[in-house]
């Protein structure tokens, strides 16, 4: 079993202000007060919070972006499916494209429609892919394939017209 003795605590005190008369106690006030109660969350900052080391700033943001892509695949193998899974070779072929450099996300069909102004219930990748290429560009979406919640997954290109991609909010 981990130990979490490396993990730090940091708290501040909590102050209370009071104008003319009253009590206060346990971070409530009887009677009039005119002042402000303020607190402030615990943090807890572990081994994964840290930052990376100076100059190692790229190299630690792809590696979030791979687990992150492939922690997306993962959960396609895991939980109960509302609709059918992505076979094992797709998986596979969008790992592929993980193992080259591209980002994998999910999607629903309503963002779809949001970010290329439709209005439809898309059923395949081929037409979501179609559709998203024309939005931003077909060398940007790289793969579509239908995931287990009725939505989509997406291979995109790490850039698009020269910045870091990133789908609209």
């Amino acid at each position: 079993m981990p130990t979490y003795s490396n993990r730090r605590r940091t708290t501040t005190k909590r102050t209370t202000t009071s104008a003319r008369f009253g009590r206060t106690g346990g971070g409530k006030s009887y009677g009039y007060t005119a002042g402000t109660t303020t607190r402030k969350t615990t943090t807890r900052k572990g081994p994964a919070a840290k930052a990376a080391a100076p100059g190692y700033q790229n190299v630690n943001s792809a590696f979030e972006w791979k687990v992150r892509s492939f922690r997306t695949l993962w959960d396609q193998t895991r939980g109960p499916a509302k609709y059918g899974r992505p076979s094992p070779a797709t998986l596979k072929t969008f790992a592929n494209w993980i193992n080259k450099g591209a980002y994998v996300w999910r999607v629903t069909n309503t963002q779809v429609n949001k970010w290329c102004k439709t209005n439809q219930q898309y059923k395949t990748g081929t037409s979501v892919k179609t559709v998203l290429g024309g939005k931003f560009g077909k060398s940007t979406i790289k793969a579509v394939a239908c995931d287990k919640s009725g939505g989509f997954i997406v291979a995109t290109a790490p850039t698009y017209k020269g910045k870091p991609f990133n789908f609209p909010h």
